[in-house]
């Protein structure tokens, strides 16, 4: 009777299989036969030890008594993660049999639904499962209306980073307040006094101001810039791009005329560098990335150190206050129900607060169930980052900030579609280049005496802008792209 059940379930799950990557309520694991499951990602450093910690803490407790052995495997940096999976998916020769589960990208993530190779997590995390989670976050994996195709992990936000010695000075010396920086506007403005104020400091030599930030997204500017002004630039639900010209301008005009008068830059590799090597004063960034804040700046071989100040994301005049929320989750793999099972009990483990706050905190992230922000063991930590070194005492800063941005503004991820990705790809790499190009001729133009109001009018914005938008619909055509203009 027991062999003739068994075969009957068997059957069941199979025909289960073949139909959608549902399982029967009853679990299939068994400890006698435990199920091994491959995990990839893309965390380097203390990130990839932090993970692969609470993987053998899983594997030796939870994963021992259900039947389930997690292996975590790197595999190189986002891009190359998302090519390896991407491959694989596709059955490229030579490529690695799909992992069971993996970092994704929502972009991404969809891409390898749309091959038929994504588990509905639906059928593992019940509605009262997914509301432990900060709705915000779970949607950010929800596909189709309520396709749940990705679990968060950790996420983030972005933020205004500020060295705060510096600003102090320049404040103290114009009478500039930190409410200046509150919109895109009254940062462009506050950025043309810094440059001004610099400047003046060598009277003898025109033009040598310094420029007061950097912006390390400019997807990121785009987007949701474009989201604060009441346009979803990138608009999953019609699977299109929207360019709104007069939203658009606005954008342009900040960016373009910022990074070509200098009152705005990028240096290094990172606005973060930029900040060390005295380059800029401030930077907008993900809230993950605190710890990676220079403590000291280095100027004439000198290194000195500095203070820290997070504000909230910058909001466009007349806008709605929006805030990004970012940061890969996991997805599962089509495969057994055994595989698909383990999977989902791995992620319901290592996303429960005990053992989502540690990773989060070691990674600067944020933990992801609602819970956690109440936890006493989350106000331990947040304790003893205040009380760490510099480092962490800037990341202990970040922490109530992000998440009083992300509880008190609207918050916002675009629906992915087909080709959104390229999307983004084209809206930034067609703005940094159109800024870089301004900047050159705007160097060339300083240099022959101009004023500034020459150099904008020689600049000749208008037809800046047209031709920014020419080059994102020739992009767009050639990608075959849908887009529509307003």
């Amino acid at each position: 009777m027991k062999r003739k059940l068994k075969a009957a379930c068997l059957v069941l799950s199979m025909v289960i299989l073949l139909t959608s990557c549902s399982t029967a309520e009853k679990s299939v694991l068994d400890p006698k036969n435990p199920v091994s499951i491959t995990l990839w990602h893309y965390y380097v450093g203390d990130n990839k030890i932090a993970l692969e910690t609470a993987v053998d803490q899983f594997n030796k407790g939870v994963g021992s008594e259900k039947g389930v052995v997690v292996t975590a495997v790197a595999k190189g940096s986002i891009s190359e993660l998302e090519k390896a999976v991407t491959d694989s998916a596709k059955g490229i020769i030579n490529a690695e049999p799909m992992p069971d589960m993996f970092s994704t990208y929502p972009d991404k993530g969809l891409e390898i639904d749309q091959l038929g190779k994504l588990c509905d997590l639906n059928d593992y995390f019940s509605k009262d499962e997914q509301k432990l989670y900060i709705a915000a976050f779970l949607n950010d994996g929800k596909y189709d209306g309520d396709r749940l195709l990705s679990i968060p992990i950790v996420k983030s936000t972005e933020l205004l980073y500020v060295n705060a010695t510096a600003w102090n000075e320049f404040a103290a010396a114009t009478g500039v307040n930190e409410k200046n920086l509150t919109t895109w506007e009254g940062v462009y403005a506050v950025a043309r006094a810094y440059y001004q104020w610099t400047d003046a400091q060598t009277p003898d030599i025109a033009w040598d101001g310094k420029s007061l930030m950097g912006i390390d997204s400019v997807a990121n500017y785009i987007i949701i810039g474009n989201k604060q002004l009441g346009v979803e630039v990138i608009d999953g639900k019609n699977e299109k791009a929207v360019l709104n010209h007069a939203d658009l301008r606005k954008l342009f005009d900040i960016y373009y005329g910022g990074m070509s008068l200098g009152y705005l830059n990028a240096v290094g590799k990172f606005r973060s560098d930029d900040i060390k090597a005295s380059d800029l004063i401030a930077y907008v960034g993900s809230s993950s990335g605190a710890a990676y804040f220079p403590t000291w700046i280095e100027k004439d071989n000198t290194r000195s150190p500095i203070e820290f100040t997070a504000l909230a994301y910058p909001c466009f005049a007349g806008g709605t206050p929006t805030a990004i929320v970012q940061g890969a989750g996991m997805s599962v793999t089509k495969s057994t129900p055994e595989k698909q099972e383990g999977a989902a009990l791995f992620l319901k483990w290592f996303t429960a607060e005990e053992q989502n706050i540690p990773f989060a905190m070691t990674t600067g992230y944020l933990p992801v169930e609602t819970g956690a922000y109440g936890n006493a063991d989350y106000n331990a930590s947040l304790k003893s980052l205040s009380s760490g070194d510099q480092a962490e005492k800037n990341v202990a800063a970040v922490y109530d900030i992000a998440l009083n941005q992300i509880m008190e503004s609207n918050t916002y991820a675009s629906t992915p579609f087909k080709g959104s990705y390229n999307v983004r790809s084209v809206l930034e790499t067609s703005l940094t280049t159109m800024a870089e190009s301004g900047r050159q001729s705007a160097v060339a133009l300083k240099e022959q005496g101009m004023t500034e109001d020459e150099i904008v009018t020689a600049l000749d914005m208008n037809a800046r802008f047209d031709e920014w938008l020419s080059s994102i619909r020739s992009q767009f055509d050639t990608l075959g792209i849908s887009y529509s203009e307003e």
